[in-house]
């Protein structure tokens, strides 16, 4: 007879560990395998977490098919539809947490926790998030796991703190750094926003879909924030990006024109003819030129 296997480590109990303001609720782990049957289900107040441990996953929500590999994870968000596709013939092993965040009774209403509220306004206009364990969640599965079989000694107090270091580990994965001195979740956003184009400029086809995607938020969004922070569009803040990058090496290499052009991010030599003319006021050759010029009268004041 087929049925689905109960794991040690499936605990439906609850579990409330306080962080700062907020508790973290957490009200079901378990572990499945290929045997395990799932209906399609939602959480009306709590988020719940796939996590794939080997094989591959096929999930399915918001009417999406998410497909998991081993070390990647779907976070789905609370009142959204979702569930795993039953196939017997695609072994597996996989993680879920279900869990919340819930407000303390003893907080002001208006003191903030900005680890949690930054959790918030990220997963607010998403349904469900798709990532790949970067930051080294999975080191908690194995503690977790044997303390769920051994069951010595305090175990279930290991448990709930394994659980949350896995939880808050995992949703690192898709929350960058929050700003502790100024508790402004958003401080750092011009920061990440010049870190990632400084990285990534070379790259022709960079988007504001791009960076949409990356920081899990929307094009519309990333447009309103850029021009909040840098008075400018993302295209022409690259745009700056670019060039400023050709001048160094204009000034310091020999390169044509043309394997400048690619290597800053540029479709082609014109482009980048002429968008320098028009930003710089003069152009390629004349800048090379003056660059020349200023070289050359510094090695003569070196020889003096």
């Amino acid at each position: 007879m087929y049925h689905q296997p109960i794991h040690y480590l499936c605990d439906p109990n609850l579990h409330t560990v306080p962080l700062g303001t907020y508790d973290l609720l957490i009200s079901y782990v378990d572990k499945h395998d290929e045997n395990t049957v799932e209906f399609p289900h939602e959480h009306p107040k709590e988020y719940e977490i796939y996590y794939a441990l080997s094989g591959e996953v096929d999930n399915y929500a918001h009417s999406q098919n998410c497909h998991l590999k081993a070390g990647e994870f779907l976070f789905v968000n609370s009142g959204v539809e979702h569930g795993t596709l039953y196939k017997p013939e695609q072994g597996k092993e996989y993680l879920t947490f279900v869990f919340s965040f819930r407000k303390k009774n003893s907080a002001n209403k208006e003191s903030k926790d900005n680890i949690v509220e930054k959790f918030l306004e990220t997963i607010e206009n998403h349904s469900y998030i798709i990532g790949s364990d970067t930051s080294s969640c999975a080191k908690y599965i194995d503690a977790m796991l044997a303390e769920a079989a051994t069951r010595e000694w305090g175990w279930e107090y290991q448990l709930p703190f394994l659980y949350t270091n896995f939880l808050l580990s995992l949703i690192r994965n898709f929350i960058g750094p929050i700003s502790v001195a100024t508790g402004n979740s958003s401080a750092t956003l011009p920061i990440q926003f010049t870190k990632y184009l400084h990285a990534n400029y070379q790259n022709k086809d960079l988007s504001i879909q791009e960076l949409a995607d990356h920081f899990y938020m929307t094009p519309r969004h990333i447009s309103r924030l850029f021009k909040e922070y840098f008075k400018a569009s993302l295209s022409k803040t690259l745009t700056l990006y670019r060039i400023s990058y050709a001048k160094n090496y204009l000034q310091n290499t020999k390169y044509s024109v043309d394997d400048i052009a690619d290597k800053v991010g540029f479709s082609s030599a014109s482009t980048l003819s002429r968008l320098f003319k028009e930003y710089e006021g003069i152009t390629i050759s004349e800048y090379r030129y003056l660059c020349k010029q200023n070289k050359a009268i510094i090695n003569n004041k070196n020889l003096e």
